[in-house]
């Protein structure tokens, strides 16, 4: 059975949700917006997403556009459901990314056809349709007068290919010259260049691999893609603080049992308490100190020869006694 995420208002998420699932397909509703509809794109692994324009905080248009940059999602297809009357919504529907469109109020059928193309079969509802009083199945009248075409991107707007999520964070992302490929993976979710910087130093000097993540709305797909043994998450981020981030990562099952340090000046026992509850394994104080970090990597990573040679160790020694 497929499985379509439908991201919108409670009005139309109810509507789609009903009429999808007498079509065959397992709907997952997104009430809260662009930011659940993210986290369930990557926890839930929808075949289909149907996503609004007028979402609070992460609106559709970020929305989709942090979906195709993800390696993890951008293969996902995606259709926009747009206003009619919102003119600049159909030129922000061909730089979004998304794979097609639908106008609102969705037309049923109109959806079914785009929803079949995209996934390359055909379902049929298993009972009449309930499209209102009328009890009519056929599409909206509106929708006779302003036809819905697929949506086609000319040479300048035509949706590329994603790039890697390592390419589309502005500050340190390049993984260590030293570190050796199985080396644990260490990120540190940070918007603050400098900072990243100096822990990319402390990280990568001990051999492990580094990535930083810039943008928290980018967080629980590029964590996918990383893969970290350990993660730093510092506690003061735009759009979403560390405690939301840290409660988000901790119900993607990957990533329960991963190391989670939170990163802050606020050491207080409120702090603590706040942190323990969403799942945090520890905290790290700022300014960010080479022998905090150390600590950290040694008490969760658990070095070993595993992945470093003989010589790796004594370089490290030698290196930390000039």
């Amino acid at each position: 059975m497929p499985k379509v995420l439908v991201v919108d208002n409670e009005l139309s998420c109810e509507i789609l949700q009903k009429q999808l699932s007498q079509c065959g397909y397992d709907v997952i509703v997104a009430l809260e917006g662009g930011e659940q509809g993210i986290l369930f794109a990557v926890t839930k692994s929808p075949d289909l997403i149907l996503i609004g324009a007028d979402l609070p905080v992460i609106n559709g248009w970020q929305s989709i556009n942090i979906l195709k940059a993800s390696t993890v999602t951008c293969d996902i297809p995606i259709i926009a459901l747009i206003s009619p009357t919102q003119q600049n919504e159909w030129q922000m529907a061909l730089e979004s990314g998304c794979d097609d469109y639908c106008l609102k109020p969705v037309a049923l059928n109109h959806l079914l056809g785009k929803a079949d193309r995209l996934l390359g079969h055909t379902l049929v509802p298993s009972t009449p349709m309930d499209t209102g009083d009328t009890g009519k199945t056929e599409a909206a009248p509106y929708l006779q007068r302003i036809p819905e075409q697929p949506l086609s991107r000319s040479k300048n707007t035509q949706k590329q290919e994603s790039l890697p999520l390592e390419q589309t964070v502005n500050s340190p992302t390049s993984e260590s010259k030293t570190a050796l490929p199985n080396a644990p993976m260490v990120v540190y979710v940070e918007d603050n260049a400098a900072d990243s910087q100096i822990m990319a130093e402390i990280i990568e000097t001990a051999g492990y691999r580094y990535k930083n993540i810039a943008d928290s709305l980018h967080t629980l797909p590029q964590l996918l893609e990383f893969k970290p043994q350990l993660i730093f998450l510092d506690l003061v981020m735009p759009v979403a603080n560390g405690y939301e981030l840290c409660a988000q990562i901790r119900r993607i099952s990957a990533f329960k049992e991963t190391p989670i340090v939170i990163v802050t000046n606020n050491n207080s026992i409120a702090d603590r308490v706040r942190a323990k509850i969403v799942g945090a394994s520890g905290f790290l104080g700022k300014p960010i100190k080479e022998k905090r970090v150390l600590k950290v990597l040694n008490r969760y990573l658990h070095p070993s020869h595993d992945y470093r040679t003989e010589a790796d160790h004594q370089q490290l020694v030698l290196g930390h006694l000039y």
